[in-house]
This record gives C-alpha cells, sequence and structure tokens, in this order.
C-alpha cells in the first residue's frame, strides 16, 4: 500500500519558531516520559508546540517517527505502512506486515522488539490521533505496554477519550499537556503578532487580544489578521475578537461543529446559554440524565469546554465559541432559545440562584415570564439587597405589570420609598393590598396570603418611618414584630431598625437594652444577613446618642465592610455616612471626609434619608471650617431643597439647624433669624421640651438658643438651653447632654460670669469624655476654647478621665492653633484663631473711641451683637477688656 509522503514528513511551521519559555521548559519531562499527551481543541498549536519537541529531541540524536493521522491513515494498514515508512527513513527494519493470517499483537511485539534492540530511543509522534481507528489505538497500547522505557509515545489529539493512559497515570508514566499549557502568554502574543501581521498594536491591545481570546492562538492569529485588514481598508482603531465574526463562526462550523454527531451538536446547542456548566443543569437544560456523561464527552473530543475546578463538576465553553453557538441559535431557532432560558431561569430559581433566574429570564425576551419570575423572586431579592435590579428591570416592562403582581408591586415599592419617591411608593403599596382582598375573596392559600399581607404592612410601615412620621411607627412596631416573630427575619430586623430610629428620636432610651437584646436575636436569625446592615446602622447612632461610642463605631465598622463585600456602593453608604459623623465627633477629621466624599453621591442616588443628613452636615462642617463658608451653605442649601421635595420637615429642620449655627459663628444674628423665619420654624413661644419632644425640636431649640444669646437676649436663652439640658440628660442623650452645656458655657461667658462658664464647660467634658467627643467643642467657637484653656491648662488637681480628657481637648487646640499660625497672612492671629473681617472692623472703631451702641449704628447691628463680637475679639486675643484688646490687636500687628 501507497503511502503520502506527508504522512511521515513533520509540517512546517508557517513563521520562524516563537520562543515558548513553558514548553520549552517541559522537553525533559517529555524525554523522560514514557507517554506524553497532548490535548486540547482546535487551534491550539498543539503540532507546533510537539514540532519544537521533535526537534529538540533530534538534536539529542533521537529518531522521530512522524504520523500524521489526518493525512491519510484511515485504516490500520494504512497506519501500518505509515509506521514502516516513518521507520524506514531512520534505519530501523520493521517489517511490519499486517493481513488477516496476522494478527495486531503479533504487529505490535515485534514493532516494540526492533525498538527495544535500537540504540537510541525511537520517539513515536502520533499527530491528530482523534481520527485513527480503534484498531490503531489498541496497537498503541500493546506497543506502549511492551516497549515500556524502550520509546516515547506522544499523542496528539483534540479528543483524549479512546487513549487508555489511567494506568500510565497512576504508575507516573504519563506526561499530560493540556490546553491550559498551550494557550499563549501576553509576551508569546506580541511575539506572535509581530511575525503574522503588520499594524503595529499597543501594549493594551495585546492584553485585551489575550483576555478575550484566553490565549487561543489560532483566536490571536485571526483577529491579528482581521486586525491588519480592516485598517488597510481605513477603520484605523482595534477590532476586539467576537464569535460573530465570519472568520470564526467559519473557523467553528468548519473545524468544530461539522465534524460532530447530532447528539452532541444538540447537547452544545441546549447549554451554550450557560455560562457555567453542571450536570444538575445541563440535565434541566437538555431533560436527560446522562449530562455528567456527556460533559465529559464533550470536553474529551475537544469542544471548547474545560473543567474549571479540580473535581471536574463545573465547566464552562470558551467564550468566542460561546458566543458564535448562541448566535446561531438567537438567529435561526429564537423560539428554542427563550424556550431554553426560560428552563435555566425556573432551574436557577429552584435552587435559590435568584439572580441567575432572573438575569435568563430577561434574556428569555418574554415580558410576561420576566414578570412572573420578577414577582416570584420579589422577596429574595429585596431581601438580598437586589432592590436595584428589581427597579432597572421593571422599568423595561409595561406599568401594568403590577397590578396582578403583588410581590413585585411591594418591592418596587420599597425602592421608591428608599428614593424618597412617596407618593409613588404609596400607590404600588395600595396595588398590593387591592390585591391581596381580590385573592382574600377567592380563598387564596392562606398561608401564602398571610406573607403577603405581612409584607404589606411591612411597606407601609417603611413608608411612616421615610415620611418621618415617628409616631405611627412607634405605634405599629411592637404589633407587627409580634406578628413577624421568627419566620419573618428580614422584615423584623427593619421594623426594629425602625423602631430603634423612632425611639432615639424621641429620647426614649429607657427600653433601649431590652430593644438591644432584641436586636441581638435578630441579629443570629437564618435569613437576616443582609438586614444585619440596616439594623447595624440603626443600633450605632441610638448607642453614639447615649455615649457608647465604642460599642457603636464597632458596629458601623463590621457593617461597613459587611456592605463592601456586597459589592453595591449604594448599600455601603448605609453605615459610612452615620461612621463618617461619628468619626468626625470623635476628631478622626480626615477619615470622616473621606467617607463623605466616596458615599454622598450614591446616598443621594438611594435616598437613605438619615444618611443624606448625617453627610451634608459633616460636609458643610468640614467646608466651613476650612474657611470656606459659601460652598458650606450651598451644601445646606441643597440639602433644604431635597428635603422641601420630599416633605422631611426633619431633614430640613436639622439643615437650617445648622445654617444658623454658621451664621452665628460670622456673627449673622439678622440673617439667622430671617432664615428660621422664612421656613416657618421660629416657635411662637419659647421652645421647651413639652409634649413629647423631638429631636427635631432640639435643633429648633439649639438654634433658637444661638440667635438669642448673639441679640444678647440672654435670659431666655439661658433658661430654653437649662431646661433642654435637664431634659436630655434625665433621658440618657448624652451627646445632646454636651451641647447644651456648651451653650450655657457660652451665654455665661456673654454675661461676664466665667467661673459659671468653667462650670458648664466641665461638666460638658465629664459627660464627653468617655466618648472622645472632641470636635463637638472646637465646632463651638473660640470663646469655648478660651474657657477650656481656664479651666484645663494649668493641670488638674486628680488624675481623673475628664480631666486627662480635658488636657487632651486643650493640647488639641493648641495644636489646631500652631498649624494656622504656620498658614498665616500677616499677623491676623491671636491666642485662639483668626480674627475675622468684621472683628477687625470692631477693633478699629473701638480703638477710635467709640462705644458698642455708635459702632452698632455704623455696621447696622444691634448693641447686643457688639457685645458678642467683644467677646470673641476678647477670647481671641488672651484679653479681658477693651483698652487690652486695642493694644494687643498693635502688638499683632492687626491694627496700624
Amino acid at each position: 500500500m501507497s503511502v503520502m509522503p506527508t504522512v511521515v514528513v513533520p509540517p512546517r511551521a508557517p513563521h520562524d519558531q516563537i520562543v515558548r519559555p513553558n514548553l520549552e521548559a517541559k522537553i525533559d519531562a517529555v524525554d523522560r516520559s514514557r507517554v506524553t499527551t497532548v490535548f486540547a481543541p482546535a487551534g491550539f498549536g498543539k503540532t507546533i508546540a510537539v514540532l519544537q519537541w521533535a526537534n529538540a529531541l533530534a538534536a539529542r540524536n533521537r529518531p522521530v517517527l512522524w504520523l500524521a493521522s489526518r493525512a491519510g491513515i484511515a485504516n490500520f494498514g494504512q497506519f501500518a505502512d505509515a509506521l514502516r515508512a516513518a521507520c524506514a527513513a531512520h534505519g530501523i527494519e520493521w517489517v511490519g506486515q499486517v493481513d488477516g493470517a496476522v494478527k495486531r499483537i503479533d504487529a505490535a511485539a515485534s514493532f516494540v522488539e526492533v525498538v527495544a534492540s535500537h540504540p537510541t530511543r525511537p520517539v513515536l509522534v502520533v499527530d491528530d490521533a482523534q481520527v485513527l481507528p480503534p484498531d490503531v489505538y489498541d496497537f498503541l497500547t500493546e506497543v506502549v505496554a511492551g516497549a515500556r522505557d524502550a520509546m516515547t509515545t506522544i499523542i496528539v489529539s483534540r479528543s483524549i477519550g479512546n487513549v487508555p493512559i489511567a494506568r500510565l497515570r497512576a504508575q507516573g508514566y504519563l506526561f499530560e499537556i493540556g490546553w491550559g499549557d498551550l494557550r499563549f502568554s501576553v509576551e508569546e502574543t506580541t511575539d506572535l503578532i509581530d511575525r503574522v501581521g503588520a499594524v503595529p498594536l499597543s501594549s493594551r491591545e495585546v492584553e485585551m487580544m489575550v483576555v478575550q481570546t484566553q490565549g487561543w492562538p489560532a483566536g490571536i492569529t485571526m483577529t491579528r489578521l482581521i486586525q491588519d485588514r480592516e485598517m488597510r481598508d481605513g477603520e484605523g482603531r482595534f477590532i476586539p475578537p467576537s464569535g460573530l465574526r465570519r472568520e470564526f463562526e467559519d473557523y467553528f462550523g468548519e473545524e468544530v461543529m461539522s465534524r460532530e454527531p447530532a447528539d452532541v451538536r444538540d447537547f452544545l446547542v441546549s447549554t451554550i446559554i450557560l455560562d457555567e456548566l453542571t450536570a444538575d443543569i445541563c440535565a434541566a437544560m437538555t431533560g436527560n440524565d446522562d449530562s455528567r456523561a456527556m460533559l465529559e464527552q464533550v470536553e474529551e473530543r475537544g469542544l471548547f469546554l474545560r473543567a474549571i475546578d479540580l473535581d471536574r463538576t463545573n465547566y464552562r465553553y470558551h467564550p468566542l465559541f460561546r458566543e458564535m453557538v448562541l448566535r446561531r441559535l438567537n438567529d435561526r431557532d429564537p423560539a428554542r432559545a427563550a424556550e431554553l432560558q426560560r428552563r435555566a431561569s425556573r432551574h436557577f430559581a429552584a435552587i435559590g440562584q435568584h439572580l441567575k433566574a432572573v438575569e435568563h429570564a430577561q434574556l428569555s425576551s418574554d415580558s410576561e415570564f420576566l414578570a412572573d419570575m420578577l414577582d416570584q423572586l420579589a422577596d429574595k431579592l429585596t431581601f438580598s439587597g437586589n432592590l436595584d435590579l428589581v427597579d432597572q428591570l421593571v422599568a423595561e416592562l409595561s406599568t401594568t405589570v403590577c397590578r396582578s403582581r403583588p410581590r413585585l408591586a411591594l418591592a418596587i415599592a420599597w425602592r421608591r420609598i428608599r428614593a424618597l419617591a412617596f407618593e409613588s411608593a404609596e400607590t404600588l403599596i395600595s396595588i398590593a393590598r387591592t390585591e391581596w382582598q381580590r385573592r382574600q375573596a377567592i380563598a387564596h392559600d392562606p398561608i401564602d396570603q398571610q406573607r403577603l399581607e405581612m409584607a404589606i404592612e411591612h411597606r407601609e410601615l417603611m413608608l411612616a418611618a421615610g415620611r418621618d412620621d415617628m409616631r405611627a411607627v412607634e405605634s405599629r412596631s411592637e404589633r407587627l414584630l409580634r406578628k413577624f416573630g421568627d419566620d419573618e427575619p428580614y422584615l423584623s430586623c427593619t421594623v426594629l431598625a425602625q423602631l430603634m430610629a423612632s425611639r432615639r428620636e424621641m429620647y426614649q432610651f429607657k427600653d433601649v437594652l431590652r430593644l438591644e437584646a432584641d436586636a441581638r436575636r435578630a441579629l443570629r436569625r437564618p435569613g437576616s444577613d443582609f438586614a444585619a446592615i440596616a439594623l447595624k446602622t440603626s443600633i450605632a447612632p441610638t448607642l453614639a446618642a447615649q455615649g457608647k461610642t465604642d460599642a457603636a463605631e464597632a458596629m458601623l465598622e463590621e457593617a461597613l465592610d459587611y456592605a463592601r463585600a456586597f459589592g453595591k456602593p449604594g448599600i455601603a453608604a448605609l453605615p459610612a455616612l452615620p461612621l463618617a459623623e461619628m468619626l468626625y465627633d470623635r476628631g478622626d477629621v480626615a477619615r470622616a471626609r473621606s467617607l463623605v466624599e466616596e458615599h454622598l453621591p450614591v446616598a443621594h442616588e438611594w435616598g437613605f434619608a438619615d444618611q443624606i443628613v448625617a453627610g451634608h452636615i459633616v460636609k458643610a462642617r468640614l467646608l466651613f471650617n476650612d474657611g470656606d463658608s459659601a460652598r458650606a451653605d450651598k451644601v445646606l442649601k441643597d440639602m433644604q431643597i431635597l428635603a422641601i421635595e420630599c416633605g422631611l420637615d426633619r431633614m430640613r429642620t436639622v439643615a437650617v439647624s445648622e445654617q444658623v449655627r454658621m451664621m452665628i459663628r460670622s456673627g449673622e444674628a439678622q440673617q439667622a433669624r430671617d432664615l428660621m423665619e422664612a421656613n416657618n420654624l421660629w416657635p411662637g413661644a419659647e421652645p421647651y421640651p413639652t409634649l413629647n419632644p423631638s429631636r427635631m425640636q432640639e435643633s429648633i431649640a439649639t438654634a433658637v438658643i444661638r440667635i438669642e444669646m448673639l441679640g444678647h437676649r440672654l435670659q431666655p436663652a439661658r433658661k430654653i438651653a437649662k431646661r433642654w439640658s435637664e431634659f436630655v440628660r434625665r433621658n440618657g442623650a448624652v451627646q445632646s447632654g454636651v451641647t447644651f452645656e456648651l451653650l450655657l458655657a457660652e451665654i455665661a461667658i456673654l454675661s461676664g460670669d466665667r467661673s459659671e462658664a468653667r462650670r458648664a464647660v466641665r461638666e460638658a467634658v465629664t459627660l464627653a469624655a468617655p466618648s472622645g467627643w472632641t470636635q463637638i467643642f472646637l465646632d463651638e467657637g473660640e470663646a469655648i476654647k478660651t474657657i477650656l484653656h481656664e479651666a484645663y491648662a494649668q493641670g488638674p488637681l486628680v488624675d481623673s478621665v475628664p480631666d486627662k480628657f480635658g488636657r487632651k481637648l486643650v493640647a488639641k487646640i493648641q495644636t489646631v492653633i500652631a498649624i494656622d499660625d504656620q498658614d498665616g497672612d500677616g499677623g491676623e492671629y491671636g491666642l485662639s484663631g483668626r480674627l475675622m473681617n468684621r472683628e477687625i472692623d470692631i477693633l478699629r472703631m473701638v480703638g477710635g473711641g467709640l462705644r458698642n451702641r455708635e459702632i452698632g449704628d455704623r455696621l447696622g447691628l444691634t448693641e447686643g451683637t457688639v457685645k458678642w463680637y467683644m467677646q470673641q475679639i476678647y477670647d481671641k486675643l488672651g484679653v479681658r477688656r477693651r483698652p487690652q484688646a486695642v493694644t494687643r490687636a498693635r502688638q499683632l500687628g492687626v491694627l496700624g
């Protein structure tokens, strides 16, 4: 029988050999092995890789017998002819005649005898072994078993299913090369494209090519040639590899799909929509129980499927191959494609992979099916923090989809509440309740109806909380918590979080220990993982308000770490912004600034009201302390606008109160009062803490006290501050107690009673010391800093915790002053800080002999405001009388 020359002649490489260090390093292992298998799908450069080894082994004086199976070997007789010709080319005499009278086992024995007697160990390379008939494999098996170390056999194949290698692998005589070994690195790809193309590519484009082809050499070559052609035609841009390109589609069609039997092609098409394959999901897609065997068969046949774990339970198709087959499926049989997506969606929903279920439902292009799946999975998606996905998908559907799908309506309502779109949320909750009532009338599943009713009541409570209706939250929460019990951990956690928030707003801390215990129980329930973020975010500010800042900070840090693990920036804003506020109050200004910059924009997108308040307040204070009062004012005005748009009175009140504080620091008493009146926040009577006061009323009270102080109406200011101080301390609101004690200290300073001022400051320090609140003192201005210096600079008589904290505050103040002095621009500094322009103007008039009333007339200020300014000047310059202030200012160069 004649043998085609190409059967026994090694191929010629299409270009100069590319240096492949990974493969070169394996030559010794190949040399030592009895059998080396090179198994990979089409186009992975198997033949070229083995050709390099063959050349290297030939250089070691080992005869290489090369058989190219696809070049004319269709049966055992042709194989024997080719093997005999290859032996003859190297002077190896093997008769190898095979006919009906001579069994192949005898032919194998005679071949073993010949190679065993050869002075150098031959190397037998069988290329494209996947096309060989079974009897050739039987022959090779006998040869390998008989020759042992007398020969090295290299089998190159797309499929390894017919090669009996298990025993060799177990004995350590087998050396295996897979497609992971053959993939091109970035450096090898760079070398390859330089040899096969003309237009240069950037290193970034080369890296993209490697990632998108997964180092597949044929894919890299085709992409490179496409790139050259497109750029010659005038495109001038990088063309990423795509299975949708004609070149790739033709290659996969000719080299892969056309060669496979119908059952294999059907399996490929039925599973190609999956980005990851297991036996279970393949069974669900195909309806066959032999999916495990079929997966292994498809991989062994070199059909661009590979195992991605050591247990070989999870598989993936090559992305370019998958893209090609998927496009063909969608184009040629869209009905089948849609049904496959629906099957996948139902399967993933059944095994709890809800995001994948929704993804496949969307890809089905069946809007009714997608709506049904969203309704079925709405609670699961809500409880796992994927409300944004539900909202996004519903936007693509008809507005009527929610009317018969109450759980979907409730999920969207929850998202609308988060986005502060309360009217829309109310409408959706009403739709859900109407559908619940309709189902009640037709005797729907009672358990399902009960769960639906609880979900409706939960959203109604969340809507009340979103609207700051703390009375409604307080009245409904306890009943709902009893109703939910341990069966609805997500609902219980979120209701408990709102209850904690409402108690905090209304100073009801007496029962907080029981609520903390309830919270800890809720956090241990299965299914509460995501809700734990919201719960911890609500517990922490409650603890902080009571002065338990260490525990509060630790809780927020835990919640932040967990939220970041979700990979959703909006969720991370929940704990991040309250943490920023806490860190700011404790003096960690740098990290507070970082958290606000990162998370405040996302809080806007998600509509977290409490987080928006915390973030805006911290940002405004940072800007004000940086000297940028205009931007600080804008931040607070933006917060007011949002509050007005959403009807959030508490948010608006907090913003106005903070604006008032900054105006008072700048001496703008009348403007501050005008702002309060413009927002209908100026009370008709003194804002004492009566009739179940709230923190919103506290914000009004602090604003009124500051305005009255600057107007030198000290008696009513002191009375209001005293009543509030007694109230908040009696109810355990320690942080509020610090604020009111500092206001009392400022009132005492303006009254000329520095002894009382020192007492109030010491009381504030005693309250703040366990919690480490330092910035509260610094933000109150120069008068408080001076009194702190008077009270603690000389050292305490006893080394108590409050006295240590007082000394720490004095040291911090002195550090801030030293930093300010380094940034000075001409000596406008006193002992405790920079003199403002208005203060310098007043000092000049004092130096000219004008009295307070005359100064006020010239500057448009009340006499009380001028007195307030004079007190600030005294504290900054470290003096107590007008002549001393003028003299000191001249010494510092402030006055000429």
